[in-house]
């Protein structure tokens, strides 16, 4: 089950020998004294045992009466826009492509009509201030790979009136050696020995950077967070509304699960005291996948959007010392592309984990506009085709035309997986997957421009060469390329 925060005594000999060397490995990058002292409770529960695991047996599953739903929320939009001017916008914007091959702001990818996501989010910012005449904080919490790229692509784009920082960094934390728990150590590239603590740390790094107090100083009392790379996690009266109105202290957005979706976060709620929780699938044992991913039983994902009152968040912290998270232990290699470098232990955190320690806590389920992320190149090709359209809000929401659930898109790795190749291969537009059902590529195909993919799409390429589909083709069923 999940593991309490609470650490052993600093005296005990075992962990106070082995966080020796982690201690001064983090003072020596500068980080504050209360990362160092999060990073040891965690690895007191490495050390001591704790997997970081939720099993079946702790938890129960969520029903549908029990969430409200957003489209029974109209009335609390006038609320929402009295709140307007209390509240900031803050992007989880940590994160590299390194899955895609870049190792630069995932931000920057393009993704719909030549328009990157963080120049979306920008338009997104420009736009609701501009509508509503309110000008609230815009905020990246970016990593220290990230943030260069970051803010020299976000150029003169500032928050007005407000005084708040564009940006705040999050933290790091050291990878832990597998063979003999010591810190990890890489000389021919130092910076694979850290690794980011996940995206959990926004509560922390909002304490030691600032913006916290900066917020509430300028009378800003809630926050909405999401992801960068989701776009249709906008600023939102209703939901704004519906937190105000029934002083709500942490709002978590989910969505119903679908097979694409049964791998991500669940909702759940805890036994011991039914508090409300999210189940990562790092934290689920391995002999209950099966029932992890099961969308009948645990129907509700996590969107990694939450909307919080920023006070009762300076208070958790404060009467706990930290946030307290559940543990995510993820065991990797230290050089991501070199599967042969020594094993490590990453020790993360999520952020909706926080969740169970705010009482009154409540989910929301939202519409499938609200949510649609990038994690692949499968998933930019769908995102940047027509099944997905650009608003006049500047969100990406799913095409209305489209009344079937989202075609399943599987793409040649060797060819498509990062991102230079991917784009080299579309170098025009997307084909049109309106109105296809799955598309397949197996080899090295390169599509020309207004291609159509209808039904199920399956192209096979056997050959060592590049075959190009041409200007205009409609492709339906199996093409194999002799």
């Amino acid at each position: 089950m999940a593991q309490d925060i609470s650490c052993v005594s600093v005296d005990d000999p075992k962990l106070s020998a082995l966080f020796r060397p982690f201690a001064l490995k983090m003072e020596q990058q500068g980080l504050p004294a209360i990362v160092i002292n999060t990073f040891k409770c965690y690895f007191n529960q490495f050390l001591y045992g704790a997997q970081g695991k939720l099993s079946d047996r702790d938890i129960v599953a969520v029903h549908d009466d029990e969430l409200a739903e957003y489209d029974a929320m109209e009335q609390f939009k006038a609320k929402g826009e009295e709140a307007l001017d209390k509240t900031a916008v803050i992007k989880l914007n940590g994160g590299l492509g390194t899955s895609m091959g870049l190792e630069s702001a995932k931000s920057l990818i393009p993704v719909k009509e030549g328009l990157s996501f963080l120049d979306l989010i920008l338009l997104q910012a420009k736009t609701v201030r501009t509508h509503y005449g309110v000008d609230f904080p815009q905020v990246f919490m970016n990593s220290f790979k990230t943030h260069m790229d970051t803010m020299l692509k976000v150029g003169d784009f500032n928050n007005g009136t407000t005084g708040i920082d564009l940006a705040f960094l999050q933290h790091r934390y050291p990878k832990i050696m597998a063979k003999d728990h010591t810190p990890a150590s890489w000389p021919q590239n130092p910076e694979l020995e850290w690794n980011p603590p996940g995206h959990g740390d926004i509560y922390t790094a909002m304490i030691t950077s600032g913006i916290l107090d900066a917020l509430l100083d300028k009378g800003y009392i809630y926050a909405v967070i999401s992801n960068s790379d989701n776009l249709g996690a906008i600023m939102n009266r209703r939901l704004l509304g519906y937190m105000v109105h029934h002083n709500l202290p942490f709002l978590m957005e989910v969505a119903r699960r679908t097979d694409q979706d049964k791998k991500g976060g669940h909702l759940c709620r805890l036994k011991k005291n039914r508090q409300l929780a999210l189940r990562e699938v790092a934290q689920c044992p391995d002999t209950e996948m099966d029932s992890f991913c099961d969308i009948e039983k645990y129907k509700f994902f996590n969107t990694n959007s939450i909307w919080i009152d920023l006070r009762i968040l300076q208070s958790v912290f404060v009467s706990h010392r930290m946030m307290p998270l559940d543990l995510i232990i993820n065991p990797k290699s230290l050089d991501p592309r070199d599967p042969s470098s020594p094993k490590v232990f990453q020790l993360e955190t999520a952020m909706g984990s926080a969740i169970t320690n705010f009482l009154n806590a409540q989910a929301v389920i939202v519409p499938r506009k609200r949510f649609a992320p990038v994690k692949t190149t499968n998933d930019l090709l769908l995102v940047m085709s027509d099944c997905f359209v650009r608003t006049e809000r500047e969100t990406i929401i799913p095409n209305p035309d489209r009344v079937t659930s989202m075609p399943s898109i599987s793409l040649d790795s060797r060819h498509y997986k990062k991102i230079d190749a991917f784009l080299a291969r579309f170098p025009k537009n997307p084909p049109s997957l309106l109105n296809c059902d799955s598309l397949v590529v197996e080899g090295d195909v390169l599509f020309e421009q207004d291609v159509q993919c209808i039904g199920d799409v399956r192209l096979v390429n056997p050959g060592p060469n590049q075959v190009v589909v041409k200007a205009g083709s409609v492709l339906q069923g199996e093409t194999l390329f002799a």
